[in-house]
């Protein structure tokens, strides 16, 4: 029997039931429908020229993942062991920046240790939808003022919890007076919070800075540069495979130029793994990681000397009050 002359099958593929044998008592095979399928998509590019053979390089490759996934196709092109090695490696090191990036990335929300923040947040919007509203009724000059006020309060105030802890010190000073010894410790412990938060806030910015914002430059260049090339390198090897499958299936006037077909998939897919593994390799040797994680630890030593310090000065001052405080407080009982 002659062979269609525009259809090209796959080696592979397994032969369609006779007519009149009965196919439903077969079934149907997954493998042939798909290759009708892609074959029919395949002759209708041919009639919108010149995007035909683009299309049907991408339908070849299709074929060749589906049939890959039915377990259907044969001689898959290897790939060298290094390469196989530099993507378990590139993967793991991904996975290590996501992960990082997951947990940093939390120092850019200064709230983090001071989540009842957040009631104070949707308090402070419904008073400013107030303040907004009582504004309407000030002249252009006026208003914009106290917009400014607004605005220069909010940033007096950091969301972290020394600050917070500074905040509600320094109003309870206030209220017992600081002519009062109990005045005088909440100054002082107001104070020493506010240093600790603003050492706090410095810390994160460094972070972010010099951690986060590195990490995901690197995510985003020389990790994503190796997974664009190894993605290129799955399409060229499908595309190798497929040409492969149409060489061993084409009709004997058609093998030179099938063959010519293979040798410039080939050459494509040799390219692309060199590429490939290049990419990988400088993204493994990129010494950035290691500068991030100890700006990282850099920044946190810091914060903590200097929070420490600022502690272990007031920790004597509250002690003499406290001292003294309980001198007296026995003397007015003896």
């Amino acid at each position: 029997m002659d062979q269609p002359s525009d259809n090209i099958k796959v080696l592979d593929a397994e032969p369609q039931p006779a007519p009149g044998t009965g196919s439903s008592s077969q079934g149907i095979n997954p493998n042939v429908l798909l290759n009708n399928t892609l074959d029919g998509f395949a002759n209708l590019s041919s009639k919108f020229n010149p995007f035909a053979q683009r299309l049907g390089k991408g339908i070849g490759q299709v074929r060749q993942y589906a049939q890959e996934r039915l377990g259907t196709a044969e001689d898959i092109t290897e790939l060298p062991s290094e390469y196989k090695e530099l993507e378990k490696k590139v993967d793991a090191l991904r996975l290590v920046h996501v992960n990082l990036l997951k947990v940093s990335r939390t120092y850019s929300n200064p709230s983090y240790d001071y989540p009842v923040q957040l009631q104070e947040s949707l308090a402070g919007i419904s008073n400013s939808f107030t303040t907004q509203f009582q504004n309407l009724a000030l002249s252009p000059a006026e208003r914009a003022l106290a917009e400014q006020q607004q605005v220069d309060k909010q940033h007096q105030h950091p969301k972290t919890l020394s600050h917070a802890l500074a905040r509600v010190s320094a109003q309870a000073s206030q209220t017992v007076g600081l002519e009062d010894a109990l005045g005088t410790a909440l100054f002082k412990v107001a104070t020493v919070s506010e240093k600790v938060g603003d050492a706090r806030v410095n810390m994160d910015q460094t972070i972010v800075q010099k951690f986060n914002q590195p990490m995901q430059t690197t995510l985003n260049t020389a990790i994503e540069q190796a997974m664009k090339a190894r993605r290129n390198v799955q399409s060229v090897r499908l595309s190798l495979d497929a040409c492969k499958g149409r060489y061993r299936a084409a009709r004997p006037d058609r093998q030179d130029a099938a063959r010519l077909e293979v040798e410039q998939a080939e050459d494509q897919f040799v390219a692309a793994v060199e590429e490939a593994t290049s990419l990988m390799k400088a993204a493994l040797e990129n010494p950035e990681p290691f500068r991030d994680l100890a700006d990282l630890v850099a920044a946190q030593a810091a914060f903590y000397k200097e929070a420490h310090e600022l502690l272990a000065e007031l920790a004597p001052e509250l002690d003499e009050i406290q001292v003294t405080q309980e001198s007296l407080h026995r003397n007015r009982h003896e």
